[in-house]
């Protein structure tokens, strides 16, 4: 028999089974669409994280009180704080919470490569405009560092400068959303009953780094305000364009540990950069693409299943006509290629569909803000697979078909 054939036999066999036909599809549909769909949602919020991470600054390294344990992922370091253990090495007097002082800080300050440094003290504190108060996070910063280590741009305004006093910044979401007034700038803020006059909003980071939730004084006067001269809340090194971050951040954990007279084993502070802090997030995200992959699966694994059954049905119900073509010349390979191009056929329309309704689904989620991204080599997969699971379950039910003695095919009622 003829291929063309063939493909018109299976094309007649599924439009005298309609419903039968039209009901293992949407199996099928179903399957492809939550694969694509969801695999979409996890590429959609990996590439809005990356984009996000960028805001971060590459040439930024961060430095926290509290022990870390390094492991290495890929090409950066996942860091995890912990708390020391009892008798291990470390600073003395350090008690159970250690800590970074701005002398040390000051001395990291003249390692090469360091271009600027910028040493933060953070307190929560209550912040009022005009007839709102909220619990916001406060942070003194050096103004002569914090245009280059806060990395995010001005919206409106300006940026903290050294002869500011009674001066502060104020993250996106803070304008925006805690007291919804983009218009607030030049007015006055109360933080914990002390005026500020705002002189700068920040652009929206989207998250990460925490910006857009807080406000930004002159490190000197959160000093007197938070009763805080010795130990900081954070340092922000900001890399000179010729050093390699990673270089720098390696030269700063020595020179820390001599500091703190610790060892790698049980460092009593946190160093992060973007890359490290990319690296864990894009672990996470890629676990994510698996699970949610994995769950679609299934779903494509039942519309399988139906397939299969559609197609033992099938043989059943064509028994008489097997036995006629092979009467009439066919072979045994013929046979077998008609039921696979007609499970073929109803893994592809399922496929197409679902790759229809994939796209679909994504703009409603859009319109709900839920990231999705669909990419061409995800639509060829989605269709592959829809073929081949369909062509997979009904191999079986062909080499039964291909298996029937023409004699006993024609007695079959």
């Amino acid at each position: 028999m003829k291929l063309k054939d063939i493909f018109e036999l299976a094309l007649t066999s599924i439009r005298h089974r309609h419903l039968r036909s039209w009901l293992t599809i949407l199996g099928i549909v179903i399957g492809v669409a939550s694969i694509i769909t969801l695999i979409g949602i996890s590429l959609g919020i990996s590439s809005q994280i990356t984009a996000r991470m960028s805001t971060l600054g590459s040439n930024i390294i961060t430095i926290s009180p509290g022990g870390q344990q390094a492991s290495r992922m890929g090409g950066g370091m996942f860091v995890r704080p912990t708390a020391p253990s009892p008798g291990q090495p470390g600073r003395e007097g350090s008690g159970s919470t250690p800590a970074i002082t701005f002398r040390e800080a000051e001395d990291l300050r003249t390692l090469p490569g360091v271009y600027r440094l910028d040493t933060r003290i953070q307190e929560r504190e209550v912040v009022q405009y005009r007839d709102r108060n909220s619990s916001l996070s406060v942070t003194g910063t050096d103004p002569a560092a914090f245009k280059d280590s806060v990395g995010v741009p001005m919206l409106y305004g300006r940026f903290l400068n050294p002869s500011d006093q009674y001066s502060a910044v104020i993250g996106f979401s803070v304008a925006n959303q805690t007291f919804n007034d983009l218009d607030i700038l030049n007015k006055q803020v109360k933080i914990d009953g002390m005026p500020f006059h705002v002189v700068g909003i920040l652009n929206e980071s989207g998250g990460f780094g925490g910006a857009d939730n807080m406000v930004f004084i002159p490190l000197k006067t959160a000093k007197a305000m938070f009763n805080q001269t010795t130990d900081v809340s954070q340092v922000i090194v900001v890399v000179s364009s010729d050093h390699d971050t990673d270089t720098v951040a390696a030269e700063i954990e020595n020179e820390l540990i001599a500091l703190h007279r610790v060892t790698k084993a049980t460092e009593d502070f946190t160093i992060s950069t973007a890359a490290t802090v990319e690296s864990a997030v894009s672990s996470v995200s890629d676990t994510l693409g698996l699970l949610l992959g994995g769950i679609a699966s299934i779903s494509l694994l039942v519309g399988g299943i139906g397939v299969a059954n559609t197609m033992f049905m099938s043989v059943l119900e064509q028994t008489r006509d097997i036995g006629v073509y092979k009467s009439l010349g066919a072979k045994n390979r013929d046979i077998v290629l008609m039921f696979l191009c007609e499970a073929g056929i109803i893994g592809f329309v399922g496929g197409f569909l679902g790759v229809a309704l994939s796209f679909v689904i994504s703009e409603i989620l859009g319109t709900f803000s839920v990231p999705v991204e669909i990419t061409t080599e995800l639509v060829l997969g989605g269709l592959f697979f829809s073929v081949l699971i369909g062509i997979v379950a009904g191999i079986s039910p062909a080499r039964n078909a291909a298996s029937i003695p023409p004699v006993e095919a024609l007695r079959y009622e």
